[in-house]
């Protein structure tokens, strides 16, 4: 039986992709369903969500339904990765619109930041309790794509020179990529005693400052002057 909360709440419709071209129809209409989907996960949780919920909620028959999805455990799996492209998304256009690794750098601090303040605790906690290996497949889709993000921002600043020649690109990433790991674990990150804002700048600053070159220390000077500056403008 659908839940008796979705009669008294409304969620918002918004759009995931926008197609124009007739031929990808099909593939709107899933987008658009997993981008609904994705909203009740965040309003109800996913194991309050049914199946029949989702579909009474979309106005689809539960038939409309599997014919885009397996099983509950696919219709999770596919939000995450809507998740996860979307976030890659924006990475890429960080990457493209600010050519500075250190200041790439930077601004994915902010980003790092938003996303595990905007993260629902209940839908990873879920996700790690009731769909197990679903879990497990998406946590290394995320980190396959850090590692592939931090792998071109560090080439690219060892070329500028901002970078360290001599370091070891792949054990940096690790170490970067671990204690940011144990911040997106649901169970861990409930018993932080700081504010997750203060660690990630923490970790994400001795990152950057342990590989730079002089050059890239007097970058991130440069930087910190400018937001100080800027906060004491405002």
């Amino acid at each position: 039986m659908p839940s008796e909360t979705f009669n008294t709440k409304t969620v918002s419709i918004r759009t995931l992709f926008q197609h124009t071209n007739m031929e990808n129809n099909d593939k709107s209409q899933k987008e658009q369903i997993i981008q609904r989907i994705s909203e009740l996960f965040l309003i109800y949780g996913l194991r309050s969500t049914s199946m029949d919920d989702i579909a009474n909620h979309l106005r689809i028959s539960k038939k409309t339904l599997y014919q885009h999805f397996k099983n509950k455990d696919d219709v999770v799996e596919q939000v995450m990765l809507a998740r996860l492209h979307d976030q890659k998304i924006r990475l890429e256009l960080q990457e493209e619109d600010r050519q500075n690794p250190i200041a790439i750098i930077d601004s994915t601090k902010r980003f790092i930041i938003a996303r595990l303040n905007s993260l629902h605790p209940s839908n990873d906690f879920d996700m790690k309790k009731y769909h197990p290996e679903v879990y497990a497949r998406i946590k290394d889709t995320e980190e396959k794509l850090k590692g592939e993000f931090l792998t071109t921002l560090l080439d690219q600043g060892i070329e500028q020179g901002y970078f360290r020649r001599d370091i070891d690109r792949d054990l940096q990433i690790y170490l970067l990529n671990t204690p940011l790991r144990y911040l997106s674990d649901p169970e861990m990150s409930a018993n932080m005693q700081y504010p997750i804002s203060d660690v990630v700048c923490t970790i994400l600053d001795n990152f950057i400052r342990a590989i730079s070159t002089e050059k890239g220390l007097q970058e991130i000077k440069k930087y910190e002057k400018q937001k100080n500056g800027d906060s004491r403008t405002m």
